[in-house]
């Protein structure tokens, strides 16, 4: 049994705003990493501003508004905003093209595909919190018809037939990249041509921790075929090889609107939209994505038009939404996060593993396949208090800040014995301890 680790509330606090100030790129935003991702990524930022709010106020507006410099005429916000041009990282801002699309930004350079929408609901974090309650009505004020019209952009281009459920295009999308719910429809997406390019993630992480060769050939011949069709989301919807109602994004979106709602009623907008949304959501999430079987949220590939049975972190994510009835919310807690030979501590040292350790696909260092993410501790964390499992949220928050003390600000970390893997100084994790640490419990 391993000695455990001396937590130091403050010293980690400032040696998260260390990392946060270190990764800032001239006061425009600040980079994931130190090394590995050089730009700004979606819902990266939301958690950097989140973090920032901590503690430099008018430095967390500005990365909001940084990224809402990407968004795209019809609403779409990117995955990536490339405010610094090129640099080692691939994909490189011009291997997008992104021109072909008539709704591409003027005179700013982004990715083509989107992330999880969780800028909304850091939003209303920062905002309920906020010491000028006045000031910070103005921010959202300034800031919520780009928020209202990136929501709307999702209920239409991704959910054409109004079902409840957003589509993702790419594994991309839904932030986790390689994880092992991809695996059935990605394995259908036959590369046909796929475009010349280089990996350049070998460079700073070890190829081990990363998606394998056969995965990233999937995610260029992807991005390829949505060039080729200049980004039009009615034939991307229509012949995308992968198109899956994630139960990450979906999770994440919901969240995030009643999020955006809340804020709505505040600045005396309509609200009746947004009802109608939560509510076909709510219901669809529900219908399509709970199995009963197995007590678990599980994705659903559309293109298939089947269930993708497979058991991961994702599937806890409707608890930080609040999606799951009280017994779902049991279900998930007792018979599965609570069970050794898939989620808690047996043969393992931390919560929680991004992947159930029982899975095939089960590998503790290799990215979205079982190591420990920061950002699902927090959110399974504040999920759990919603229903009312405060014990087991604080030892996972305690897991989290322990592993954070051991291994310094790392993407990722194994979740056998604590080492960090994948990035160095990576940005949400440093911002996510000053949440864990200084953060109030997120609002019904």
């Amino acid at each position: 049994m391993s000695e455990p680790v001396v937590i130091d509330p403050e010293a980690l606090i400032e040696q998260a705003k260390a990392v946060l100030r270190a990764n800032d790129v001239n006061g425009i935003f600040v980079k994931p990493g130190t090394y590995q991702y050089p730009h700004q990524w979606n819902w990266d930022a939301a958690l950097v501003a989140l973090g920032l709010s901590h503690f430099d106020r008018p430095r967390a507006e500005q990365e909001i508004r940084s990224l809402l410099k990407g968004q795209w005429k019809d609403g779409m916000l990117p995955h990536v905003v490339y405010h610094n041009g090129a640099s080692d990282y691939f994909p490189t801002p011009d291997f997008w093209q992104i021109e072909r699309s008539p709704n591409a930004p003027e005179g700013v350079l982004t990715s083509g595909i989107v992330q999880p929408p969780l800028l909304a609901t850091c939003v209303r974090l920062m905002h309920e919190r906020a010491p000028d309650r006045e000031a910070s009505l103005a921010f959202v004020r300034e800031i919520y018809p780009a928020l209202y019209r990136w929501h709307r952009w999702l209920r239409t281009a991704r959910d054409p037939e109004n079902t409840g459920l957003v589509a993702i295009v790419h594994p991309w999308e839904s932030g986790t990249d390689n994880a092992a719910r991809f695996v059935e429809p990605m394995i259908r997406v036959i590369p046909t041509r796929v475009p010349a390019y280089q990996r350049k993630d070998f460079l700073h992480v070890r190829e081990d921790e990363r998606p394998i060769q056969a995965e990233y050939q999937r995610f260029i011949y992807l991005i390829d075929l949505f060039r080729q069709w200049g980004y039009d989301q009615e034939t991307i919807y229509a012949r995308s090889p992968f198109l899956v109602q994630d139960t990450l994004f979906n999770a994440l979106m919901y969240r995030a609107q009643r999020d955006l709602r809340a804020l709505a009623a505040e600045l005396g907008e309509p609200t009746e939209e947004f009802d109608e949304w939560l509510a076909t959501t709510r219901y669809a999430y529900n219908a399509r994505l709970w199995s009963e079987e197995h007590g678990l949220y599980f994705a659903y590939d559309l293109r298939a038009r089947r269930v993708l049975e497979e058991n991961g972190c994702a599937t806890f994510i409707p608890l930080f939404a609040g999606l799951a009835s009280e017994r779902q919310a049991r279900r998930l807690v007792e018979e599965h996060l609570l069970n050794p030979e898939e989620y808690a501590p047996d043969g393992t040292r931390y919560y929680v593993p991004s992947q159930a350790k029982n899975n095939l696909f089960f590998e503790p260092r290799r990215y979205w396949r079982g190591p420990v993410w920061i950002i699902i501790n927090w959110m399974v964390m504040e999920g759990l208090r919603r229903y009312g499992y405060h014990e087991l949220a604080e030892t996972i928050r305690q897991h989290s800040l322990e592993l954070v003390q051991k291994s310094g600000f790392m993407e990722y970390y194994d979740p056998r014995d604590g080492t960090g893997c994948g990035a160095t100084g990576f940005s949400w994790t440093a911002a996510l301890t000053i949440e864990m640490l200084a953060g109030q419990p997120v609002p019904a």
